[in-house]
Formats: structure tokens, C-alpha cells, sequence
């Protein structure tokens, strides 16, 4: 069985690309996962978004800094991984006031 996590933090303002990388490699290095690839892009007059490609599958985030959210989106195909564990890395990492998960399980 697989972990999908999706949801979003609040209370946070993330516009450019560099900051949301740096985040999000702190976050995978944290989480044990393999980054192959990556992909940013920076929205004007702010925003941006992001994907690490994983060895274990993807890591995205979509900022929103008009509404001090990101939209981010975990699917690990590690046995070892643990979505919940992640979630709080996540809001840690990105000092977040608040959170809202769903956590999948794929076949």
C-alpha cells in the first residue's frame, strides 16, 4: 500500500521560486526521500510553484502569497514512509499557523 498526501498550510508567505525550493529540498532531505529532478517557476508579480521528481515518486507545491497558502501534494511509493510524520515536517519546515490533510492509500 502506497501514501498519497494532499492538503494545504496556512500563515505562511512564500513568493519566489528559490525560497520554495530551498523549503522543499530541506523537507525531502528530512523525510528520506531521493530527488532525480526538480522543476520551478516564478509567477509575477509573486508566486510560484514546484515539483520535485522523486525516486519514490513526486513532491509539488503551488504558493499563494495573496492568501498566505500552499497547496502541496506528497505520493511516496516507500514502505517506509509516514504521511502523518511528513505533514508536521512540512509545517515545521515551513513555519505554518495552520494545516489541513487527507492522506490516501493507493493500492
Amino acid at each position: 500500500m502506497f501514501s498519497h498526501l494532499l492538503g494545504h498550510i496556512e500563515g505562511v508567505w512564500v513568493s519566489q521560486s528559490n525560497q520554495l525550493e530551498g523549503i522543499m529540498h530541506r523537507v525531502a532531505r528530512r523525510c528520506n526521500f531521493t530527488v532525480v529532478s526538480s522543476a520551478f517557476h516564478q509567477f509575477e508579480p509573486h508566486g510560484t510553484t514546484g515539483v520535485l521528481v522523486l525516486a519514490e515518486s513526486h513532491f509539488s507545491a503551488h504558493t499563494y502569497p495573496e492568501n498566505n497558502k500552499i497547496y502541496l501534494d506528497v505520493f511516496c511509493c516507500s514502505p517506509t514512509f509516514n504521511a502523518e510524520k511528513c505533514s508536521e515536517i512540512i509545517v515545521e519546515e515551513f513555519a505554518a499557523s495552520g494545516s489541513t490533510w487527507h492522506v490516501i492509500s493507493r493500492p
